[in-house]
């Protein structure tokens, strides 16, 4: 490479102005940590999210808020207290103070759930075993960004200063987890920092054995280190970029490898002229020269890669990716400037001198070996590769924040407070949330909100499911067709107990019922006897007093005929038939008589049961059968005899003298009749009073009849007085029926039926602020997953909950609501999403961005193809190393950013060894001489595995940190650099190089065989 141009003229300069070069950025690197913050505390004020706000759970975190209300809170933690024995009372106005204290910290907290306010939440807010209970809190800071660090640590500030004695306190949740992350971070990059140093120190000792290289490479990377963490942050105070936590600390370890590794490249070549004989400055000027553009191009492929990171959706590589880019391009101009100017200085006092080497060392047999033998070497060298490239697709990616850090963090505790006490994931449940266009507070949205509910209950890995229509995780009993038709039974049997109450009162009801019917119908006996025998004892009594008038005048007149009789027959004709009709008359006014007195008779002797127990009716019973025997018997013939005899008188049938003397015996008998008449009406007359007194036998049987009524008006009472609470109960059940059968055809109710009524319960009401937005356009279920909420499973479950829920509202009235996912679990697979699709546009590109600069530097497009598919290869080897050791041999998962830092470090580092190398090809045999290509490999082999191996171990460096995220990270990166330095950049590339031969320059015009490279070394390598 020609030592002109402006590359040169900055290498001449540094070595000329050595001492104001120092100067200079001791100057600059002073100012910039004096007047520009500190990276952590720049970084304090960010406030980007580890996912973006425009990830689908986090657009459903801000839609439950709007909805649901969260007081301004964007994110939210959880105060966990145990005590064993259960919690005292100290403890529980310790809860209280919580929430007066809190409440007044504006600044950082939005929102305490206070119990006094809402004391139905007290319950679920406790253990069933009375141990233990969290209270939440709400901050402004976004979970994962700075500001809610400071806002988390002020919390837990508060807690712990208000605990009780006795106590465990320990605040926990996704966002002091991530807390916990970020802090564990800072607080490993001292020890990380001064490990890193250690071993580069310890390498630079083994490889240089000079007190003096190893204090120039230190101080060049010590003074690198300040100026990018520096820079950094003026970057971030300006908003050209974002500052995290873990830029700081990635930044540091990139820094102090890459770092090295440019002031190695320097001092390697330095001390290479020098054994040359070239003079110090001469040396330190001429390896600028020589190197500054292998090693521009080198930093550029970092710092193109790392920049490629801006790509990214997710704060982690946003963050990260700009620091690193900045820090690596600071350490260049740091590099070409400042160490030519410290290997000049050093070199005037003899200081940084080479060590004798020996001749015939390991590189150039292992280089004369890779190019006699090039296709084995290619074999030897992409089996292992190739190899553990094939595990790399095994990998299991975690987003397992809390697994990344100690189990001693305090959110770690906490969950294991909480775990102790509750149901898995209490404080980590999985979001539904369900936007409709109209009101769900109706019986049908309610049933299809609780299908929804039950079929979410029944994917496997569900363990609970909370929402309206099951609060507590149950479905509502009350809610269920067969708990409504129990609804109307239940109704049913209170009517039923005051019916039975009344049972008393209707058997005395019945009972007097009874006597009343008995009394009744004796009543109704003796009084209808005595009415019918009475009315024909008055007709008869009428007509005989008639009949007895008429007898006594037809008597008289028959005497006074027969008289006439006696005295003239001549008018005994019309006499006998005047006499014939009063007689016929007359018997037939007895006969009526004789019929009623036999009635009357009839009846008070048979059908009267009090008639023979009372005297009087007995006599006047008497009396009545004697009227009616001398009627019947005696009067009533006699009648009908003299009646027939003036007949046949009147006929002349018969003889005057005959009829005469039959008429005066008829007469005879009329008259004895007649007296016997008089006496017996005489007797009636006197036994009348007997039988009113007989009477009293209706009055009796009135009485039984009055004192039944008496018990039947009681009962009745009773009766009417349940009537009312059972007509009630009735129409209440049949009200319940009426709407149950209404609702229950529609097929989308699935035996689910919560009535109106219900919605205005208290306790439902409390169910509903938890679970139904204030408008009732917005629902959500809680779900409780029984696998870590963290976990693969708990993400991948999100997804299902997600489609099941959208399945049950098909055809459905909630067939267009918006259903979204939120939670932890939904955040991870959301986190998983974007970090693939970052890790895809990353990657491109990186690839196209180290391919370019490849190109532009090497100037065939075939030598850069076969870099960039080393270097791939390379990342897949490391990554399957990484699976091998971590997930086969130590159980555990590597963490979602491995892959894609691994990938951009990777790529770009491995890319600057194989620059180096294979510009030292060009200039040692441009014509693809397996000689000339054996001589660059000798020649480079120990500076590029030195830089490797000091590369790696700061990689490796990052393992002493107590966060597995940089330990995975820093394995992997420090693994990949040792494969890419001892298999890729020592036996495959040679060896593919020496089977392209000078194919591998193409389209470069090729430069004849016998040609020497100007700046050709043979078979010795620097030390």
């Amino acid at each position: 490479m020609a030592d002109n141009g402006r590359v040169s003229g900055l290498a001449a300069f540094a070595v000329k102005r050595a001492v104001w070069v120092l100067v200079a950025w001791l100057v600059l690197a002073a100012a910039l940590n004096v007047f520009v913050p500190q990276i952590e505390e720049v970084a304090a004020k960010d406030s980007t999210a580890v996912v973006p706000e425009k990830a689908p759970s986090i657009i459903a975190v801000e839609e439950m808020g709007e909805a649901f209300g969260n007081g301004g809170a964007n994110s939210f933690v959880v105060i966990a207290m145990e005590r064993d024995g259960g919690l005292e009372p100290t403890d529980k106005q310790y809860a209280a103070r919580l929430a007066t204290v809190l409440t007044k910290d504006d600044e950082n907290v939005t929102f305490v759930q206070d119990v006094r306010k809402n004391p139905e939440l007290l319950g679920a807010l406790t253990s069933t075993d009375g141990e233990a209970r969290y209270v939440l809190v709400g901050i402004t800071g976004v979970t994962g960004a700075p500001s809610s660090i400071r806002q988390v640590t002020a919390v837990r500030d508060v807690a712990a200063d208000l605990a009780p004695d006795g106590l465990d306190v320990a605040v926990t949740g996704p966002t002091a987890t991530i807390t916990d992350l970020a802090t564990e971070t800072e607080h490993s990059v001292v020890r990380i920092t001064v490990v890193s140093i250690g071993l580069i120190a310890l390498l630079l000792w083994l490889i240089y054995r000079s007190f003096a290289v190893m204090a120039v490479v230190l101080g060049i990377v010590g003074l690198g280190l300040g100026l990018a963490r520096a820079l950094t942050a003026l970057c971030g105070e300006l908003g050209l970029f974002t500052v995290s936590t873990f830029s700081g600390t990635f930044l540091t370890a990139v820094v102090l490898g890459a770092g090295t590794d440019y002031a190695i490249f320097l001092v390697s070549r330095y001390q290479e002229l020098r054994r040359e004989g070239m003079p110090p400055e001469e040396a330190a000027a001429t390896a600028g020269a020589r190197l500054t553009g292998v090693i521009t191009g080198s930093a550029l492929t970092v710092v193109l890669a790392c920049g490629c990171m801006l790509l990214a959706d997710l704060g982690f590589f946003s963050t990260t990716g700009p620091a690193i880019a900045v820090s690596v391009a600071i350490n260049l101009l740091v590099a070409i400037t400042l160490t030519p100017a410290l290997l000049a200085m050093a070199g005037r006092r003899g200081w940084c001198e080479p060590r004798a080497t020996k001749a015939g060392g390991l590189w150039p047999r292992l280089a004369g070996l890779v190019v006699a033998h090039p296709a084995r070497m290619l074999a030897v060298s992409l089996v292992p590769l190739l190899a553990l490239a094939a595990l790399a697709p095994l990998i299991a990616v975690s987003y397992d924040t809390r697994d990344s850090q100690p189990a001693a963090t305090e959110s770690n505790r906490g969950y294991a407070m909480l775990d102790r006490h509750f149901p898995v994931n209490e404080i980590l449940p999985d979001y539904v949330l369900i936007q409709a266009d109209h009101d769900l507070r109706n019986p049908r949205d309610l049933a299809l909100l609780e299908r929804a509910a039950s079929a979410v209950a029944q994917e496997e890995g569900v363990v609970l499911v909370r929402s309206i229509t099951r609060p507590l995780g149950e479905p509502i009993t009350d809610a269920t067709v067969a708990r409504q038709a129990g609804i109307v039974g239940v109704r049913l049997d209170r009517a039923s107990d005051r019916i039975g109450d009344g049972e008393g009162g209707a058997q005395q009801l019945a009972d007097g019922a009874g006597e009343l019917g008995d009394g009744a119908d004796q009543l109704s006996d003796g009084t209808g006897q005595l009415a019918d025998g009475a009315d024909r004892a008055v007709d008869g009594a009428d007509r005989l007093v008639a009949g007895t008038a008429d007898l006594e005048q037809g008597v008289r007149r028959l005497l006074a005929g027969a008289d006439q009789a006696v005295t003239g027959t001549g008018q005994l004709a019309t006499g006998m038939r005047q006499l014939a009709r009063g007689l016929s008359t007359g018997a037939d006014q007895v006969q009526l008589a004789v019929d009623g007195l036999g009635l009357a008779y009839d009846a008070l002797r048979t059908k009267s049961l009090t008639c023979n127990v009372d005297p009087a009716c007995r006599q006047a019973r008497e009396g009545i059968r004697q009227i009616w025997v001398a009627e019947r018997d005696e009067l009533l013939p006699g009648l009908r005899e003299a009646a027939r005899a003036a007949d046949q008188l009147a006929d002349g049938t018969v003889g005057l003298q005959d009829g005469l003397r039959q008429l005066r015996d008829g007469l005879r008998q009329a008259r004895e009749g007649a007296d016997q008449l008089a006496d017996g009406q005489q007797v009636f007359a006197d036994r009348l009073g007997g039988l009113a007194d007989g009477a009293d036998q209706p009055a009796d049987g009135a009485d039984q009849l009055a004192d039944g009524a008496s018990q039947l008006e009681g009962g009745t009472e009773e009766v009417a007085a349940s009537l009312p609470e059972l007509r009630q109960g009735l129409t209440r059940a049949a009200t319940y029926l009426r709407q149950t059968s209404a609702v229950a055809n529609d097929p989308s109710i699935g035996g689910f039926y919560l009535p109106p009524a219900a919605l205005e319960n208290q306790r439902f009401a409390a169910a509903m602020r938890l679970f139904l937005s204030p408008d009732g356009r917005t629902a959500r279920f809680a779900v409780l997953g029984a696998t870590d909420a963290f976990g693969h499973e708990a993400s991948a479950r999100t997804h299902e909950i997600e489609g099941t829920v959208e399945q049950a509202f098909n055809d459905t009235r909630l067939a267009d609501a918006d259903v979204s996912m939120t939670g932890m679990a939904a955040t991870n697979s959301d986190l998983a999403d974007y970090s693939q699709s970052d890790m895809r546009a990353v990657a491109i590109a990186a690839l196209v961005a180290v391919f370019l600069v490849l190109l532009v530097l090497l100037r065939s497009p075939i030598a850069a193809a076969m870099l960039m598919a080393t270097v791939v290869l390379s990342y897949a080897s490391a990554i399957g190393l990484s699976v091998l050791v971590w997930q086969v041999l130590l159980d555990s998962q590597l963490d979602w950013t491995v892959m894609a830092v691994a990938f951009t470090i990777l790529v770009a580092v491995g890319a600057d060894y194989n620059l180096l190398l294979t510009k030292r090809m060009h200039e040692e045999a441009p014509d693809g001489s397996k000689a000339g290509i054996a001589r660059a490999t000798a020649a480079t082999g120990s500076v590029i595995t030195s830089a490797g191996v000091i590369f790696a171990a700061s990689m490796f460096a990052l393992m002493a940190g107590s966060v597995t995220t940089m330990a995975h990270v820093g394995f992997t990166i420090g693994a990949g650099l040792l494969l890419d330095t001892f298999v890729v950049r020592s036996l495959l590339v040679p060896a593919v190089a020496t089977l392209l031969g000078p194919r591998l320059w193409w389209p470069a015009d090729r430069e004849p065989k016998d040609r020497e490279p100007k700046d050709r070394v043979a078979g010795t390598a620097a030390t």
